[in-house]
């Protein structure tokens, strides 16, 4: 296996197929992590009743969000029996707040689902490509991402990140547990006893973190086993650990490769996102024009619920998601050329251990259990 040549026949397919762009940006934007910031506030406030609407010159609002703040802090605190704010506004609020949990709640499905139906739609677009070198619409790759196979990817994904997930639900427990334990002075700890506990621990992550990064590596053989031979979860696994055991000089030479090009993608990135800093302003500005309308709107309607600060607040806080996607669409580009280009290049190794030898018996026979 040649990486050099995988690495240069990458190149050529991302900036030649801008269809996968569409899908690098999903994957970007769902790999982002939350879109979450502190809410900004022009200063403007907005006052609604009965009689008049009106949106008076901005007035202290250094000293408005001070005192909206110690609210929520007695809130929090205290309790809602003590905080100077009218039920009404209090219980208005309450259902505000959720109604923006159950609607991030849905757009983080909504993102996931998108993810896994990118990753499918990327894997096969290319495999696509380098058997007939046909060029899919997006369209036509949304069409092949939406299958069970997405599913599939979830569940892979899921049982990868399975031992952290354990580690983190122990640690948690566990340290829940100490806790009430040593409130009820039911346990007490000498000076080794928390030495040894916390060598134990480092131990475990450590251990996890080895096992993750390792488990990690070899879902890129998963899931391309699963996305280009139809298999199933089980069987995926099965076919891509026998993939990578079979070939494992070739994919460590990758991994390697891979790594290289990361801390050079880290160098470059950080150059890259220095000089479109200019480009970010301009953005931040249209995403700034383009948010301010659904904004105005719902400070209006909470308006007729709360005080203006806390219209104005949660008004914001709502648009904040599409105001920073907007704002940092270049850097999220700049993140969807590196996605794409990464899962090209494993989606290329696969097929060139699958064309080897032991990589062709391995990826078509499944390994007795």
């Amino acid at each position: 296996m040649d990486p050099v040549k995988i690495l240069k026949r990458a190149w050529h397919i991302l900036w030649s197929y801008r269809a996968l762009w569409v899908f690098g940006l999903i994957l970007a934007l769902a790999t982002a992590g939350s879109s979450g910031g502190n809410g900004g506030n022009n200063g403007m406030q907005y006052q609604f009743d009965s009689e008049s609407r009106q949106m008076p010159l901005p007035r202290d609002l250094e000293r408005s969000m001070e005192e909206f703040t110690r609210e929520m802090e007695r809130l929090f605190r205290e309790g809602p029996r003590n905080v100077d704010i009218p039920r009404e506004e209090l219980t208005a609020l309450i259902w505000i707040v959720v109604a923006f949990v159950v609607i991030m709640l849905v757009l983080g499905i909504l993102v996931t689902i998108a993810y896994y139906v990118s990753e499918t739609a990327v894997i096969r677009m290319v495999d696509e490509y380098e058997n007939t070198e046909t060029k899919l619409s997006v369209r036509e790759g949304f069409r092949i991402g939406w299958s069970r196979t997405s599913w599939r990817l979830f569940l892979i994904n899921l049982i990868v990140n399975l031992p952290a997930i354990l580690l983190a639900l122990a640690l948690l427990s566990t340290g829940i547990g100490i806790f009430f334990a040593v409130e009820n002075g039911s346990l007490s700890f000498t000076s080794f006893g928390v030495v040894a506990m916390i060598g134990v621990a480092f131990l475990l992550i450590f251990a996890v973190v080895i096992l993750s990064v390792f488990l990690r590596l070899l879902r890129h053989f998963f899931w391309r086993v699963c996305v280009l031979e139809n298999a199933g979860v089980m069987e995926s696994l099965r076919r891509g650990w026998a993939l990578a055991v079979a070939n494992w000089k070739s994919v460590g030479l990758m991994w390697l490769v891979m790594i290289g090009l990361g801390i050079v993608w880290v160098v470059g990135s950080i150059i890259l996102v220095i000089l479109t800093i200019p480009v970010v302003i301009v953005t931040a500005a249209a995403a700034f024009l383009v948010s301010a309308l659904p904004a105005l709107l719902l400070v209006g309607l909470f308006s007729l619920f709360l005080d203006n600060v806390l219209a104005w607040v949660l008004g914001i806080v709502f648009v904040l998601p599409l105001f920073f996607t907007i704002a940092f669409s270049p850097w999220l580009l700049l993140g969807s050329w590196q996605t794409v280009f990464t899962s090209t290049v494993w989606t290329l190794t696969y097929r060139e251990i699958k064309a080897l030898p032991n990589g062709g018996a391995a990826a078509v026979e499944p390994v007795a259990s």
